[in-house]
């Protein structure tokens, strides 16, 4: 008899979805990304043994076969995955559930690594060579490729690694499209006060100063300060495209000090300590959030700040798996289907009349989740539901969404309407594939990880 939770394999069942992108100039291996959550067949020999190891009669056989399945690392998880959801051994399905649950984590919150010797190679060489090692998709079709450049990356983050090569292309980096694609554009800007950590990329944008002076209702016996100064820095947080962020805290500073020596820091009630879920982006996903901290400036005289040092929680999704699935979608009218987090109804999917293979989804959703008493339900958890309704063709082959149309809070829950259609609005162009009519509609349950990142900026001019 099984005895694993359905919890757990809710959280291990992890079906990574990627956005389908058009006939942009892919350099892309598809090796990461095309690796499946949970492999419908086994591994190589070796493999298999190290995962039938786990239950073997000698614990040093077994702690063995733990410590060399560790060591393959991210390749092994997709058939670590699949025994662990077939395994009746009790031993095997226990070791297996604490390593999927480490190395899954690990592969969310360490880089990836690029490592290549390029001497005179064109930018396109490069470029398709860091896309095979990470397994990325590179849009290169705003950028010079033809140009020579030499580099030794050894095993330098992702970011590192671009990043020198766009700079040396004449090139920025942008990840706004809210999908798993980097874009690499021509463009005669830089932006020098970035910082790494792990998979992110914290990008300074600007300085923000105010500065006031009381000239009324001042006190007679004197001594109050009738200037009043403030100050922010704000800056970008990048996720690589295997880590979609879903919410971010608000920053936390640890260290801040100018050239001079003073503290930058603000009084505690102003520095934001408490951590508050969702203060950013509230949920949705995306490879991109803005932000900012507040400063003091004791010193006019000072110049720049010398550090700043801080951390943030970012929630990261993780992977996803179907939680209510609806055959036949057309053919469904005011039918309520039950999940694990959300109830959804399904009013209507119907073709537009007027645009051809464009649908129009009618969905009320309930959430099923506990509600905080204290806060009552402020439906930041329907905030996300666009992002996690898919609708695919007999096929398997998804179209894209539209976004919502119109909501509106009711008593009932929250309704959407949604549209879907064949082509990509962000970049305009088709999907590379015939799309047949919509057989399926999948509202997907997504899994988070926290993980906290502490970031630092140093000699960065004030106004």
């Amino acid at each position: 008899m099984r005895t694993t939770p359905i919890t757990a394999v809710f959280g291990l069942l992890l079906v990574t979805t990627f956005a389908v992108g058009g006939k942009e100039r892919y350099y892309d291996s598809g090796s990461a990304a095309s690796m499946p959550m949970v492999a419908d067949r086994p591994g190589d020999a070796a493999v298999e043994q190290m995962i039938k190891d786990l239950g073997a009669e000698d614990w040093r056989t077994r702690e063995q076969a733990g410590r060399d399945l560790a060591a393959q690392g991210e390749r092994a998880l997709p058939y670590m995955r699949r025994v662990l959801l077939a395994t009746d051994n009790p031993e095997v399905q226990r070791r297996l559930a604490v390593l999927v649950k480490k190395l899954d984590f690990e592969r969310l919150v360490a880089p990836k690594l690029v490592t290549l010797s390029a001497k005179d190679q064109s930018a396109q060489d490069i470029v398709t060579d860091i896309a095979k090692q990470t397994g990325y998709k590179i849009d290169t079709s705003n950028m010079q490729m033809n140009t020579k450049h030499s580099f030794e990356f050894n095993d330098a983050p992702f970011w590192k690694a671009i990043d020198a090569v766009a700079t040396a292309c004449g090139c920025t980096v942008q990840t706004d499209y809210q999908d798993d694609t980097i874009r690499l554009y021509n463009q005669d800007s830089v932006s020098p006060y970035m910082a790494y950590a792990g998979p992110f990329r914290f990008t300074a944008t600007n300085i923000n100063c105010n500065r006031s002076v009381q000239l009324s209702n001042l006190s007679r016996r004197g001594g109050s300060d009738r200037v009043t100064e403030y100050m922010s820095l704000s800056f970008q947080v990048q996720s690589e495209p295997k880590n979609p962020m879903l919410s971010i805290s608000q920053p936390e500073l640890v260290v801040a000090t100018d050239n001079l020596g003073g503290s930058m820091l603000p009084p505690r009630e102003n520095n934001n300590y408490a951590y508050r879920s969702g203060y950013y982006n509230q949920g949705n996903r995306s490879h991109n959030q803005s932000m900012s901290v507040n400063l003091t400036r004791v010193d006019r005289g000072a110049t720049s700040i010398k550090e700043l040092k801080g951390r943030v929680r970012i929630e990261l999704l993780s992977g996803t798996s179907p939680e209510v699935t609806v055959t036949d979608p057309l053919k469904v009218k005011k039918k309520s289907f039950t999940g694990r987090t959300a109830d959804l109804e399904v009013t209507s999917v119907d073709a537009d009349a007027n645009n051809k293979g464009v649908y129009t989804v009618n969905v009320t959703a309930k959430n099923r989740a506990p509600v905080d008493p204290r806060r009552g339900d402020d439906y930041m958890w329907a905030n996300n539901l666009q992002q996690r309704i898919e609708l695919s063709d007999e096929n398997g082959n998804k179209y894209f969404s539209y976004g919502m149309q119109s909501s509106s809070y009711t008593p009932g829950g929250y309704q959407m309407t949604l549209m879907f259609g064949p082509d990509d609005r962000r970049t305009g162009r088709p999907a590379p594939f015939k799309l047949s009519a919509p057989t399926r509609l999948v509202l997907t349950e997504w899994h988070t990880v926290t993980h906290e990142v502490t970031f630092e900026f140093k000699n960065v001019p004030l106004p």
